[in-house]
């Protein structure tokens, strides 16, 4: 396993998005934090692409998830890596251009994210 980084800030993150490419935002509870999930084109095969759920600390409070991106446009399988025990299925679709933004059902908090010329706060 990697070595996880530590918490991001406000305006750390920033995403290659535009006609080319969106990017995704998964927004979880605090009991994924440091869990890797991985995402693939619908219906594709599981390839290994992931990245790790981290603390985002933004204005107003501190909201854990994960960021992809760039992302083509489309819809996406989401799961834990691996899968398995305590795994979901999510299917999202990302926008060339925007950063899509989704929260895990039964996560709590509304995302607090801001966008502005292809970043993610």
């Amino acid at each position: 396993m990697e070595p996880l980084p530590g918490p991001s800030g406000s305006g750390t993150v920033v995403l290659d998005i535009g006609p080319h490419a969106g990017a995704l935002v998964l927004y979880t509870d605090e009991a994924l934090a440091g869990a890797e999930i991985e995402i693939r084109p619908g219906g594709a095969a599981w390839a290994g692409v992931h990245t790790a759920v981290r603390p985002r600390h933004v204005d107003g409070g501190v909201r854990y998830a994960g960021v992809f991106g760039p992302v083509p446009e489309g819809a996406y399988d989401i799961r834990l890596k691996g899968g398995g025990p305590g795994s979901f299925d999510l299917r999202v679709e990302v926008v060339a251009g925007a950063v899509t933004e989704e929260t895990l059902p039964g996560a709590s908090g509304a995302p607090l994210a801001n966008h502005r010329g292809g970043q993610a706060q």
